[in-house]
């Protein structure tokens, strides 16, 4: 079986796909791939291949999306769906402290959140190129965002 430095781009058959999900998981990563959820392809942590949205296209027209069979079993033959792996690089959400109250006043505690470490699956050119805005922008230009960099530095690049 490949290292998962070996794994950094892989193209392969179902059963392959099947072993580097698990060696991913098994050396820490959380595995992140499209999945179907919710009448949608989403972007959500992946257990097994089975997760993949295995004989689903999305069609998009204006102003509507929904889920449709396709006539194979193809894991990745739809367009990009209505979410980025931004929700995971850079979550609308995130705890920046607590305070505790302490003789009268606060005490200003800060967060530490573990990081996580991340292997893409199913990640498309366009996806790339949006990761690398982020990366440009949030580590690179004037200021950096240490919560970004973090969860960056834990990523697999």
């Amino acid at each position: 079986m490949a290292t998962v430095a070996e794994c950094r781009r892989f193209v392969g058959d179902r059963e392959s796909l099947k072993q580097l999900i698990e060696l991913l998981a098994s050396d820490g990563y959380e595995v992140i791939g499209p999945t179907v959820r919710d009448g949608a392809i989403v972007y959500d942590r992946l257990a097994s291949v089975e997760d993949l949205p295995a004989g689903w296209r999305d069609v998009q027209e204006a102003g509507r999306y929904r889920l449709e069979r396709r006539d194979d079993e193809a894991l990745f033959g739809y367009v990009v769906g209505p979410q980025s792996f931004k929700k995971f690089l850079h979550p609308a959400d995130i705890r920046l402290f607590q305070a505790k109250r302490e003789d009268g006043g606060f005490r200003i505690i800060e967060h530490r959140e573990p990081a996580k470490r991340y292997a893409f699956v199913g990640v498309r050119a366009c996806e790339v190129a949006a990761i690398r805005i982020q990366d440009r922008v949030l580590l690179e230009d004037h200021y950096t965002d240490r919560i970004y960099q973090g969860r960056r530095s834990s990523s697999w690049r």
